[in-house]
């Protein structure tokens, strides 16, 4: 029997319901002519947005700075359709000038915005908890014995009441920016207003910011210090969430990866500048960080407007019914199947990481300031916050040449492991403990320099904490990436990897508190009690480590 004849290119066409893919077919409706205007999509679904909040979060920074590949899927990437690389999500096609501002205002604006938060977390809030408490930084302040001190647990001028108010205003403001962040999102996604959507939020929150640190620096309260700082977690998230939004939106797929690693370069400056900030300008006031921080927080906003092509106007953005279940859908569980258990492991990892780090970052005031210059004879009228507050700057920088190193030299250092012990190095959970361990030594060094004496040789942990954290970022993010449980819904799956870090840094505050009431029965020297975040930050960091193995 004779087959019927195929006319060619009419009946041996495939059915495209069924030859597609999901993505296929979602690709081929973006470029299909529609009379209705769609809704933009919400920064909570963009996998660029969450990145550059992860950047943003300074816990992944160094991994956006570094060169090694570890690009996050994203399925709305013009890279996998038709549509022009060169035109940005919302349509705008910035020439070269366009994107040279595009550059230098998302790292200005990364920079300005992150300098006066850490200044704020470094020095200026520590040290105004302490002053509420009746505890003068300025002169030599006599604890007593430490079992004495320590004895009245309700007493906020002891130790250990210093470090239980940290933990709860620091607590308190990162478990309210878990909930602030995500709902200054949705909000910025559904203004409609002639000059964009972000602009009003950058600017607004820049100008709210700096009212709300001016007013920390005059209350002399742990209750007002921890409704302000709440307060500030809202003003401070109009800053950071449109400024991650518009990194995903602006940009066009073909500068995405030169300018992220601009707005990362951004945060690591503005961590530096921080540090420096905030411990100079303590040496002249209490009051004097936050000022700093206020002007530069006024700043911030305007700055990064004027600096990058004015954004379009969002008025003829469809509306969008404000859903209070798709704006905390990160708040979800972990997947609990055994085909997600690496996201989980990596996301605990990360948690106990962060929680180290937040501790020591939280911390550092009192160790420097009590621990290191508490002892101290005074031979001048200076103010004792003078040679503390050159120690912190001096930290900081220590912290940031090691995180550019890390940044630097992470491909090559990759490189050179897979030479040396094979290519199933490269990305192996092997690679990522060692740097827990190298972690864990500067841990060590710097319990060890501040019992023993000699505060500049605080720089080595300073600096070898900065590389560790560095690599560990660098080295993880690739892990985190193919353990996504849903590529397709990446933006969302990062989004709940971020959430590691306001609960990292509560539990690291909380630990921290529990090891300084410890060392109290242990030292004899009050001032000495505060190196009790060492030992603590070392297990958090060995169960970041333990949360790595297969």
């Amino acid at each position: 029997m004779l087959n019927p004849y195929v006319r060619p290119g009419i009946d041996d066409r495939p059915d495209y319901d069924k030859a597609l893919s999901p993505e296929d077919k979602s690709a081929v409706s973006r470029l299909a002519a529609d009379p209705h205007r769609l809704p933009p999509e919400a920064s909570a679904d963009q996998p660029g947005a969450q990145a550059a909040r992860l950047a943003a979060d300074g816990t992944a920074s160094v991994a956006a700075a570094a060169a090694v590949d570890a690009a996050v899927p994203d399925y709305a990437s013009s890279f996998l359709d038709m549509r022009d690389p060169m035109v940005s999500a919302d349509g705008q096609r910035p020439s070269a000038i366009d994107v040279s501002r595009l550059k230098w205002g998302f790292a200005v604006g990364a920079a300005l915005t992150t300098a006066p938060w850490i200044a704020l977390n470094m020095v200026a809030i520590p040290n105004q908890i302490a002053l509420a408490a009746g505890v003068k930084t300025g002169v030599a302040f006599g604890w007593g014995d430490a079992r004495g001190g320590l004895g009245a647990v309700g007493a906020a001028s002891t130790p250990l009441g210093l470090a239980v108010a940290l933990a709860v205003v620091v607590a308190l403001g990162a478990i309210a920016s878990m909930f602030l962040t995500p709902l200054v999102s949705a909000l910025s996604d559904r203004t409609r207003v002639p000059i964009g959507r972000r602009t009003p939020y950058l600017v607004g929150g820049g100008v709210l910011s700096a009212l709300i640190a001016l007013a920390l620096g005059s209350v002399v309260n742990v209750i007002g210090i921890a409704v302000f700082w709440i307060a500030l977690q809202f003003a401070y998230a109009m800053l950071v969430a449109p400024l991650s939004a518009a990194l995903s939106e602006r940009v066009p797929d073909k500068f995405r990866d030169v300018i992220e690693r601009w707005h990362a370069v951004g945060v690591l400056a503005g961590q530096a500048a921080g540090g420096v900030i905030g411990g100079l300008s303590i040496a002249f006031g209490a009051f004097d960080p936050f000022l700093c921080a206020a002007v530069l927080f006024a700043l911030s906003g305007v700055a990064t407007v004027l600096v990058w092509p004015r954004e379009p106007s969002s008025v003829e953005q469809p509306h969008v019914r404000f859903d209070w279940g798709s704006v905390f859908a990160t708040f979800r569980s972990l997947p609990r199947d055994d085909g997600h258990k690496p996201f989980r492991r990596l996301f605990w990892s990360r948690t106990f990481m962060t929680a180290a780090v937040g501790m020591t970052a939280a911390y550092l005031w009192y160790v420097v300031r009590f621990s290191v210059y508490g002892t101290s004879p005074v031979f001048t009228s200076a103010p004792l916050t003078l040679p503390a507050g050159v120690l912190i700057a001096m930290l900081a920088l220590a912290s940031f040449a090691g995180a550019l190193l890390a940044s630097y030299s992470a491909g090559a250092i990759t490189d050179k492991l897979e030479e040396g012990f094979g290519p199933w190095w490269r990305g192996s959970r092997a690679a990522v403990i060692s740097t827990c361990v190298l972690y864990m030594i500067g841990l060590l060094a710097g319990l060890a320099i501040v019992s023993v004496g000699g505060e500049r040789s605080l720089m080595i942990f300073s600096f070898i904490a900065g590389f560790a954290s560095g690599l560990y970022d660098v080295l993880v993010q690739p892990m985190v990436v193919d353990a996504l449980p849903d590529p397709r819904a990446a933006g969302r799956d990062l989004g709940v990897y971020a959430l590691a870090k306001p609960l990292g840094l509560t539990i690291g505050v909380a630990a921290g508190a529990g090891a300084i009431a410890l060392a109290g029965g242990i030292v004899d020297s009050a001032p000495l009690v505060f190196v009790g975040i060492f030992p603590a930050a070392i297990v958090c960091v060995a169960l970041a480590a333990l949360f790595l193995r297969k």
